[in-house]
C-alpha cells in the first residue's frame, strides 16, 4: 500500500517534468531494494531563471538619494514612551540605595547602629501615650533583669495585676487580659457542630466569644511579645502618624474588650 501511495506521487511529480513510466517503475525498484528513499527520490524543480534587463551601457543603473529614501519603507512608531531620569548630575551607586547605604553584595562590614535603651527603673519612667486606640502600651522602664518571660517566671504580674497596680502607679493589666477568646467548637454524636453548647451551620462565624476568667490567660502570658521597650534613636523613615483617639481617656487605658466585636454582626 505504500509502496503505491509512494508510486503515486512520484508519478504526478514527475509528469511535470515530461519523464515517462519506465523511469518511474526504475525508481519504484531502486526505492524497493533500499538503494534510495522516497524522500530523496522527490525530483527537484528547477529554479525559475531571472533575466536582469541591462541598459544601453550594460551598467546598473543607480539610484539617487533622494530616490532611495522616498522608496525605502517607514519605520514602525514605537509605543513605548522614552523615560528620562534626572538625577541632577549625580551617579546613582547601587551603595546608594535603600536605608541602609552600603555594599548589597557583601555584609562582612555590615554593623547595625549603636541603640541604648532607657535605664529608668520601675515606676520612675514617664509614660507613654499609646500608638493608637487599644494599642499594646510600650514599656519606658528598664527590662534588665525581666526577661525572658516563661509561663512560670512572670515578674511583670507583681506590678501590674489590677489589685497592685494602682499602689505602685503602673498600667493595669486590662480585663481582656483575663479572657478566653477561644470558642469551645465539637461535633456531637450526630456529626452535628456544635459552638458554645449551640449547633451551627459552620465555624465561619466571626462574633467573638469572651468567656471572663478569674486569673491571667494563659494564652498572655508572654507580655514581651506585644509589649516592647523603647531607645533614643533616629528613625530612617520620618513617621508623620497621629493618633486619633475617641477618648481622651485611651492614650493610656484599655477598652477592648467592650469594642471588640464592633460592626460585626
Amino acid at each position: 500500500m505504500k509502496y503505491s501511495i509512494v508510486l503515486l506521487g512520484l508519478a504526478a511529480a514527475l509528469s511535470l517534468h515530461a519523464m515517462d513510466m519506465d523511469k518511474v517503475n526504475a525508481l519504484a525498484e531502486m526505492i524497493k531494494s533500499g538503494k534510495v528513499t522516497a524522500q530523496s527520490a522527490k525530483p527537484t524543480p528547477p529554479k525559475p531563471e531571472v533575466t536582469v534587463p541591462k541598459t544601453a551601457a550594460s551598467e546598473t543603473p543607480s539610484i539617487s538619494e533622494e530616490e532611495s529614501v522616498a522608496t525605502a519603507p517607514a519605520p514602525e512608531k514605537s509605543n513605548v514612551a522614552a523615560t528620562t531620569v534626572n538625577t541632577g548630575g549625580d551617579e546613582v551607586t547601587e551603595e546608594s540605595l535603600g536605608l541602609r547605604k552600603t555594599d548589597l553584595y557583601s555584609e562582612d562590614k555590615v554593623t547595625p547602629p549603636p541603640v541604648k535603651y532607657t535605664d529608668a527603673a520601675p515606676g520612675t519612667a514617664k509614660k507613654f501615650d499609646r500608638s493608637y486606640e487599644n494599642a499594646p502600651p510600650l514599656i519606658p522602664h528598664s527590662v534588665e533583669g525581666l526577661l525572658p518571660i516563661t509561663k512560670d517566671n512572670n515578674q511583670c504580674l507583681g506590678c501590674h495585676m489590677p489589685d497592685v497596680a494602682p499602689s505602685v502607679g503602673a498600667t493595669p493589666i486590662p480585663p481582656s487580659h483575663f479572657t478566653n477568646f477561644r470558642p469551645m467548637t465539637q461535633l456531637d454524636k450526630e456529626g452535628h457542630i456544635i459552638k458554645e453548647g449551640v449547633a451551627i451551620e459552620n465555624t465561619s462565624d466571626i462574633k467573638i466569644v469572651a468567656r471572663q476568667e478569674k486569673k491571667l490567660y494563659q494564652g498572655r502570658f508572654n507580655c514581651s511579645q506585644c509589649h516592647v521597650p523603647q531607645a533614643n534613636v533616629k528613625p530612617l523613615v520620618k513617621n508623620t502618624f497621629t493618633p486619633d483617639y475617641r477618648n481622651p481617656d485611651e492614650k493610656h487605658k484599655s477598652n477592648l474588650l467592650d469594642v471588640i466585636n464592633e460592626g460585626v454582626k
